[in-house]
């Protein structure tokens, strides 16, 4: 039989609770890296949709393996490169210790979550580049761009003694924007390699793709906000409320954009203004109210929905959407507590230095992540292969079925009179 305990049962203590705290929101994060793809890729049809989740689930894969290599180290481990770099930990052994069962959870569980960030940025590049790619060059960039791309912005926010963003510039940034300005900036570089293509999709939108991938994505990213405080505090339910307003307040200022515009506010539309108002206050939630994180989420949906609009000329597709709205987003979520922020804001104090300091962390990430992540994409076009259809299909895998550009469709008289033509043969 098994001995009965004593009923007496020990309670959890605090670095217990919050390392259960930390392990759930980064389960919440890869929630939401999925349900990316189902959104995204929904925008494209089944086929699409399936692909994205290929790319999220290889890059997931890349990613932890490459983190438990020695990559958690250099981006949360004592420095290697004073402000830039941290030590390699292979197989997180300075966390576990010598007697794992004696240790303290908490520095494993913030390891977790810090990984699973890092598996979001990946899926944000995974997602906008899915139907551009090929399955071996996606694999390449992703081992090559991880180390040179999200590590030193990834320490910058997560090392909080040496990060040049957090310790040296003292930006504020608390779930990590700059990472996520990292990861769409890195997809347009990626996509101006590949070059213009992208038109209307070959399959249908999927309504119910959309609907499971934005509501997975709405609920994933409050694991993001929530877990970047790391304790079950008196903030974190704040924190967590705060996400919620900012993401309706995004939801209504996108629809009441297409209403201006005389456009029929779609599901899409309600989705894509979710996304951008969560995107928004990840940088700032430590700090902000209710009534500044509505206001912040309103602010990032009328950006992003005026960007998206002006983006969609360039004929990049849903791709280019979800880069300009993390983009977009994290931007005005970096430089929102540099004007608002009490005591040190531009509004309340009258003093530049935060403000700038915000704008040249989010600027020199925009910048540092596209420039290479583009130059990585041509390198790979010109030497492994980097594309799956026509305009690359010669260094790439060719597409079993070549996506018709508007420039190559016959015209539309032309293709009734085939049309016409056909049945009369068949008739015959």
């Amino acid at each position: 039989m098994i001995p009965v305990r004593g009923s007496t049962a020990a309670q959890a203590t605090p670095d217990q609770v919050d390392a259960l705290l930390l392990f759930f929101c980064g389960a919440l994060v890869l929630l939401a890296a999925f349900g990316l793809a189902f959104y995204v890729g929904g925008l494209g049809g089944r086929a699409r949709a399936a692909r994205a989740f290929r790319f999220v689930l290889l890059g997931l894969a890349v990613s932890v393996v490459l983190a438990i290599a020695g990559g958690y180290g250099m981006v949360a481990g004592p420095p290697l490169i004073g402000h830039l770099l941290g030590k390699p930990d292979p197989g997180l052994a300075s966390l576990a210790g010598t007697d794992p069962a004696a240790a303290s959870p908490y520095p494993l569980a913030r390891a977790g979550y810090v990984i699973a960030v890092l598996v979001l940025c990946t899926a944000v590049v995974a997602v906008a580049v899915s139907s551009r790619l090929t399955l071996r060059a996606w694999i390449v960039f992703t081992v090559l761009w991880l180390p040179l791309v999200v590590v030193p912005v990834a320490y910058g926010v997560f090392s909080l003694d040496d990060g040049w963003g957090v310790a040296g510039l003292h930006v504020v940034d608390f779930g990590g924007a700059l990472p996520i300005v990292a990861a769409g900036s890195s997809a347009v570089g990626v996509l101006l390699a590949c070059g213009r293509g992208e038109h209307q999709p070959a399959h249908p939108v999927t309504p119910s793709l959309l609907a499971f991938g934005g509501a997975t994505l709405w609920v994933g990213w409050l694991g993001l906000v929530v877990g970047s405080e790391g304790a079950l505090d008196a903030f974190a339910p704040l924190m967590a409320i705060g996400a919620f307003v900012a993401s309706a307040a995004g939801v209504l200022m996108w629809m009441l954009v297409d209403a201006v515009l005389l456009r029929r506010p779609a599901l899409t539309s309600a989705l894509w203004g979710a996304f951008a108002g969560l995107v928004s206050v990840t940088a700032a939630s430590g700090v902000l109210t209710l009534g500044w994180a509505m206001l912040v989420g309103a602010l990032s949906a009328l950006a992003c929905a005026t960007m998206v609009d002006l983006a969609a000329r360039a004929r990049f597709g849903p791709s280019l959407t979800l880069c300009v709205v993390t983009i977009v987003g994290g931007l005005v979520g970096l430089l929102f507590p540099g004007l608002f922020a009490s005591g040190s804001g531009m509004v309340d104090s009258g003093n530049f230095d935060l403000f700038i300091a915000q704008g040249v962390a989010g600027m020199a990430v925009l910048l540092y992540a596209t420039t290479v992540s583009l130059l990585l994409a041509l390198a790979l076009r010109f030497t492994a292969g980097l594309t799956r259809i026509r305009y690359g299909a010669g260094r790439g895998l060719p597409a079993q079925h070549p996506v018709v550009t508007e420039r190559d469709a016959p015209p539309v008289a032309d293709r009734v009179a085939d049309g016409v033509a056909d049945q009369a043969d068949s008739r015959r």
